[in-house]
């Protein structure tokens, strides 16, 4: 069974977790229509003087609420869960059918979305095949066993074939859907990747000649400086702004090419540390990476505009802050990514949201993840906090 649970053999997470709020959902419902039937029916749904029956539900029902507790705090929801409710729900749909006397009771209608839901998140069709198999075999032998059991004369073994039938029809046809659907999502992605590696491969096509420019400028500027001395304060200046500029735009070639390992699958703090190190060596400012917890597996996306954010906050600290070093961290926790970026410099200006460098980006690629973002400035350094749920982004 491990085998078929491979990456292929499961749908993406953020698929699993749209399946998993329909699921907790359709339970709700269920629930309620149990609910009000009991109310109006309650020998309908057990046998006379056995209540003990009503509390058989409890544990399912617990369950789909701590999943929905998890998706309301946008806590992790893999696989594991959606096969752990798969078999809550083949356990409870079963023992609704012993309830209702076997083979004549309309609770078998359950076991249809709950194979839906399953083919959705287990897209491998062995795997779909099997755990239809696994659910026609005991609500055939529920239906023969409890109550009256079939009536051949009256044909309900065909009627019973029939119902297994439409199981492997439902779940061979949703399977092959889903497959399609996950085709497409592949080869867009796959495009999207081709177009992402032209980009980087102009953007080092124009770093190689650019930055070679800029870098003699920066030279041209040094020996300039070294030339005029003490001399003239006012052009001292004006060479400092122009060489920071310089270096500025060094670093700014470098972020399409750096970013564009987020492209290519590495890890978050793979990037940051080769990042760092570039901004170490083009400003001559010292930047530190560290890391506490484990990296999970993180959505293309989510890395991206981590990598934004780091890389924004970083040019506001050269641009604006004078520091004497900068520190980037992350923090795995639990629940949340913590990512944040310090330097020991003058601190940014009062009206920094206005004139820093995107502030208000940076603040929208942390609203976007369902994050925020906190900045605390004072006279001895500015730490840019960016805090987001790690939600989908877990991906087993």
């Amino acid at each position: 069974m491990q085998g078929w649970l491979t990456p292929t053999g499961r749908a993406a997470p953020d698929v699993i977790r749209y399946a998993a709020w329909v699921s907790v959902w359709g339970r709700w419902l269920i629930w309620l229509v149990i609910v009000v039937q009991f109310a109006y029916r309650p020998g309908f749904w057990y046998h006379e003087g056995h209540f003990e029956y009503l509390f058989l539900p409890v544990p399912f029902v617990t369950l789909n609420a701590l999943v929905h507790y998890r998706l309301l705090k946008n806590r992790s929801v893999t696989w594991r869960w959606m096969f752990l409710l798969s078999a809550m729900d083949m356990a409870t749909f079963t023992i609704g059918i012993i309830l209702q006397r076997g083979f004549e009771g309309f609770l078998f209608l359950a076991y249809y979305p709950a194979l839906a839901l399953f083919v959705m998140a287990f897209p491998s069709l062995v795997l779909g095949l099997a755990w239809t198999t696994m659910n026609a075999v005991v609500y055939a032998l529920v239906s023969l066993r409890v109550g009256l059991g079939l009536d051949l004369v009256a044909g309900d073994e065909k009627v019973l074939l029939a119902r297994v039938a439409a199981m492997y029809i439902l779940v061979l046809c949703i399977s092959f859907v889903v497959r399609f659907e996950r085709t497409r999502r592949q080869a867009a992605v796959e495009r999207e990747r081709h177009l992402q590696r032209e980009r980087i491969e102009l953007s080092q096509a124009i770093h190689d000649t650019t930055a070679q420019t800029a870098y003699m400028i920066g030279l041209g500027i040094h020996r300039a400086r070294e030339l005029a001395g003490e001399s003239n304060q006012e052009l001292n200046d004006a060479l400092d702004a122009t060489s920071t500029l310089s270096k500025s735009a060094m670093w700014e070639l470098r972020r399409p090419i750096d970013e564009g390992r987020i492209f290519e699958g590495r890890e978050l703090q793979q990037v940051l540390w080769s990042h760092c190190a570039t901004f170490e060596r083009i400003t001559s400012v010292p930047a530190k990476v560290s890391q506490s917890g484990t990296e999970p597996p993180l959505a293309m996306e989510t890395r991206s505009r981590l990598f934004s954010i780091a890389h924004n906050a970083l040019t506001n600290a050269f641009l604006h802050a004078r520091p004497g070093r900068v520190d980037v961290r992350l923090d795995f926790e639990p629940d949340s990514i913590r990512l944040s970026v310090s330097d020991d410099g003058v601190g940014l200006p009062d009206d920094y949201a206005e004139r820093g460098r995107g502030f208000n980006g940076m603040r929208t690629d942390a609203e976007r993840m369902g994050g925020m973002l906190v900045v605390e400035n004072s006279g001895g350094g500015t730490t840019i906090t960016c805090v987001v749920p790690r939600a989908a982004d877990r991906g087993g």
